[in-house]
């Protein structure tokens, strides 16, 4: 039965979602994208659709690098704010107390508790309609075994309702 394309479109839950850090001027800004996905293995290619209007695109644009983060449920708080807050405006960094550590390669800091940072020098943009899809390579990667991944459900009493997944780094379990 046909549907509306974007209600659709949002019901495809659970989905996961990335922190997109970059930063200008030795300040980060960030937001949370959904649109996210490998795109290559040799080389490590990572693709992030983000809207034109969006202060992360421009900033992206400007440094040519950027972190992508994966969260995990002690960041919770972080993730909402992040999403529904402009880096125009606000530091959200400092307003949430998000903690980072150093990156390896790029100048733009990893998210501390995140599961996984990926550092990425932009290689690529591709106009998308209202996007950008930015493809960076991978050039550092950094994960935290004892972690899981946040997925979102979606919304429930008017409120975002997240679960975490756990994770195996190099896991030799079948699923069957």
């Amino acid at each position: 039965m046909e549907k509306d394309i974007q209600e659709t479109l949002s019901a495809f839950k659970p989905e996961n979602f990335v922190f997109v850090i970059s930063q200008v001027n030795h300040k980060p800004s960030g937001m949370v994208a959904a649109w996210h996905t490998r795109c290559s293995m040799n080389p490590p290619l990572y693709l992030v659709s983000l809207s034109k209007e969006k202060n992360t695109h421009k900033i992206i644009q400007a440094s040519k690098e950027f972190v992508l983060a994966v969260p995990n449920n002690e960041l919770e708080k972080e993730v909402l704010y992040f999403g529904s807050e402009s880096g125009k405006d606000k530091d959200k960094f400092q307003d949430t107390g998000l903690e980072t550590t150093p990156a390896t390669i790029v100048k733009v800091p990893l998210i501390k508790k995140a599961t996984f940072n990926f550092e990425c020098k932009l290689i690529h943009e591709i106009d998308a309609g209202d996007h950008i899809i930015f493809i960076g390579e991978v050039v550092a990667a950094h994960h935290q075994e004892d972690k899981g991944i946040l997925l979102n459900y979606g919304k429930k009493d008017g409120k975002r309702y997240f679960k975490e997944f756990p994770i195996t780094i190099n896991q030799t379990d079948k699923i069957n």
